[in-house]
């Protein structure tokens, strides 16, 4: 039986959006130091369900708490335990690099927000970057400098949302990195991807959405144990949709 505390309770939560069902009564718990990696087809509520853990949208039904608050309710507190890192590039266009992150220190009332900055370059390899604005970058490292952003106020918990989409292998391989290392300093981190790979080598538990609902919860060698000893995960949710549409 696990120890750990549970960080993220999510409570028989749905959501709609114009009329259409987007989640439907889902639960689960991601523990303290743990990596959550949410799956599923386009459509199924991975981008949803992240933007309501982080209190960007209320649920029609049920409840989100993180580590106590009630996501609903975006009190201060909340908002200094989340650490939010998009699908899109939100590095602004108009500032470098350096200029972004001071400006997000400076909003979080960090103290010393210029040396923050010069620590959180140092320690996600980006000193050299400062002075560049978005366009003058690569891809990848965008994506290291919006996690680090994310990362610099020290929240309890990271929300990353296809953190290595449209990387080439190896700009991804240094993104799984990143969140290795964050979760070996003890964050608790939810994540959605399309990558069956990111998802076996990074998450303790995956939870497989499918229109809307919770169609598995348990670890990858779980998850192709119940699919019938299936070799990877792919095979594990390509034989449990099938599963799901011939019932």
């Amino acid at each position: 039986m696990s120890t750990k505390e549970t960080v993220i309770a999510i409570a028989g939560v749905s959501c709609s959006r114009k009329g259409k069902k987007i989640l439907e009564d889902v639960t689960l718990d991601v523990e303290s130091g743990t990596v959550m990696g949410l799956l599923g087809p386009n459509g199924a509520g991975k981008t949803t369900l992240i933007r309501l853990v982080a209190g960007l949208a209320r649920p029609d039904a049920g409840t989100i708490h993180v580590c106590g608050e009630d996501a609903a309710k975006r009190s201060v507190r909340f908002r200094r335990l989340i650490g939010l890192v998009p699908q899109e590039n939100t590095l602004e266009s108009e500032l470098t690099v350096g200029e972004s992150l001071l400006a997000y220190a400076r909003l979080y009332g960090i103290n010393d927000a210029k040396e923050m900055v010069h620590q959180t370059a140092e320690r996600y390899h980006l000193s050299d970057f400062l002075d560049k604005r978005p366009e003058e970058i690569s891809g990848g490292m965008k994506r290291r400098a919006v996690i680090a952003r994310a990362a610099m106020t020290d929240p309890a918990v990271l929300l990353l949302d296809e953190p290595s989409a449209g990387l080439d292998p190896d700009l991804r391989h240094e993104v799984w990195a990143l969140i290795r290392k964050l979760r070996d300093a003890g964050k608790t981190l939810l994540l959605t991807t399309h990558y069956m790979e990111e998802a076996e080598r990074l998450c303790g538990r995956i939870a497989f959405l499918r229109a809307g609902r919770l169609r598995a919860l348990d670890t990858a060698d779980g998850i192709r144990a119940a699919a019938g000893d299936a070799k990877d995960l792919e095979q594990a949710f390509l034989r449990l949709s099938r599963e799901e549409e011939e019932a």
